[in-house]
């Protein structure tokens, strides 16, 4: 009796363990999965509502999705998943997964037609820019939990595929703003026709997205997220003050190619001017000869370069001319905006013109006139002389053509010639005025700092501010 008592515990012992083992691996198995739901709010033009939702049959929307697990194995590939509408937006069917952590690479709406009508973006491609959240996605399946995933899609339009990357589960449309839009200087000084200029233009909306364009001084197309009612708009150059603009979106829709969004840089109005017109011992300019390559003729009555006869001697004699400008009461925090040098004649050198034409490039072959060059090595108004003229340079020189005018002077813009735009190390000593080329015109001559008459010595009117 003893025995068989033992042979009848044993068995049911093994069965009640193989019983516990069975009923831990089934309750392990129910932990091992998860959930995922996708949550879509789409526009009510985007799916028809008198689609039952229970009617599977005949859902009218669908998204695609590919999801990997994060050594890049696929998961799901192109798999399409209903979407049910719910209330104002649109839930897709439950999908089993297994926990864990994955990444959703591709996301799309598919319309009933097949048409791709809204997709998420990936990372670096190039409408990236307009979402905040952009593919791959990141998210995780916990055991007998729903997952509830919303991406960012952006609505297709006429764009192509390349355009887009793949954003996760749920979704927020985000639909771009065009707009036209073109940057000036708001100078007074500046007569019209207006000239663009280049600028940073940052655009803020109120959910806190934001990206810096960079304009080109002509009208640009500038896609923006979509949706605010207003922007804020910073617009940034170089050496000038920054400006922030609240646009309301309306405006910015108006704006088209022909007629586009202004954005204007104020220039600082408060100008000052400086007239530097130095008489015989303040000035420093001197004339120079070919044929008498070594007389100084530091006092000279004339600021001239001609090629004329030379009625004792019959033949053509070369006269060039050299000035420089004290600049020392210009304040040293001044932003120079441009220089006016005015020169001024008695009586003009007679000269045929009746070929002359604006066509012609200055400084071509085909072209005459005279020329402003900086002069580059020092030199001393009362022992310059035509053997010992300093040496010139090019960059920035200042063509002056023939002219035949109702009054007895010529303004002339020397700006880039005595402050270059450009660093360099060359040495400014002032100008040389020589023609162009040599020995083709008969030149220019006006009075000089030596002349009787004050009012006609050169002036150089300098326009500043601080």
């Amino acid at each position: 009796m003893k025995i068989i008592f033992r042979t009848i515990l044993v068995p049911l012992a093994l069965f009640m363990v193989v019983m516990l083992n069975s009923c831990e691996i089934s309750n392990k198995d129910n932990k091992t999965q998860g959930t995922a739901e996708f949550s879509v709010t789409l526009p009510s033009e985007a799916a028809p509502k008198s689609v039952a939702a229970t009617d599977s049959s005949n859902l009218s929307l669908k998204v695609l999705v590919t999801i990997t697990d994060l050594k890049g194995n696929p998961v799901l590939t192109d798999k399409l998943i209903p979407l049910y509408g719910f209330g104002t937006e649109y839930v897709s069917e439950n999908i089993e997964i297994n926990t864990g952590d994955y990444k959703l690479t591709k996301f799309m709406v598919i319309n009933p037609s097949g048409e791709v009508i809204y997709a998420a973006p990936v990372a670096g491609s190039p409408l990236a820019y307009l979402c905040s959240i952009t593919l791959p996605l990141s998210f995780t399946i916990s055991g007998g939990e729903i997952t509830k995933i919303v991406p960012q899609v952006l609505s297709t339009g006429n764009q192509t595929p390349e355009k887009f990357g793949y954003a996760s589960f749920g979704m927020q449309i985000i639909t771009p703003l065009e707009f036209w839009t073109v940057c000036i200087l708001d100078d007074p000084l500046i007569m019209p026709p207006v000239i663009y200029t280049t600028a940073n233009l940052t655009v803020y909306s109120r959910n806190g997205w934001h990206y810096t364009y960079k304009l080109e001084p002509t009208v640009n197309k500038v896609v923006i997220q979509g949706g605010s009612e207003f922007y804020t708009l910073v617009v940034e150059k170089e050496g000038y003050p920054s400006q922030k603009l609240m646009v309301p979106a309306k405006e910015l829709l108006a704006a088209t190619k022909e007629n586009p969004y202004v954005l204007r840089i104020p220039v600082i109005t408060s100008l000052k001017t400086i007239i530097i017109q130095p008489g015989p011992d303040s000035g420093k300019d001197a004339m120079i000869s070919n044929l008498e390559p070594d007389r100084n003729f530091g006092d000279y009555k004339y600021f001239e370069t001609t090629f004329l006869s030379e009625p004792v001697l019959t033949v053509m004699r070369s006269n060039r001319s050299l000035i420089a400008f004290n600049l020392d009461t210009i304040p040293k925090s001044a932003m120079i905006r441009n220089v006016i040098m005015r020169l001024t004649y008695d009586l003009p050198i007679p000269f045929d013109n009746t070929h002359i034409t604006d066509s012609l490039t200055p400084g071509s072959s085909l072209w005459y006139g005279g020329v402003l060059q900086q002069i580059i090595e020092p030199w001393e108004e009362g022992k310059v002389t035509w053997n010992t003229q300093p040496k010139t340079i090019e960059a920035g020189q200042v063509f002056i053509a023939p002219f035949i005018r109702n009054v007895n002077f010529i303004d002339i813009d020397v700006t880039k010639l005595i402050f270059p735009m450009t660093a360099s190390a060359l040495p400014n000593y002032g100008m040389l005025f020589k023609l162009w080329p040599d020995e083709k015109f008969p030149g220019f001559r006006f009075a000089s700092g030596d002349y009787a008459d004050p009012k006609m010595r050169p002036q150089l009117i300098i326009t500043y501010n601080l």
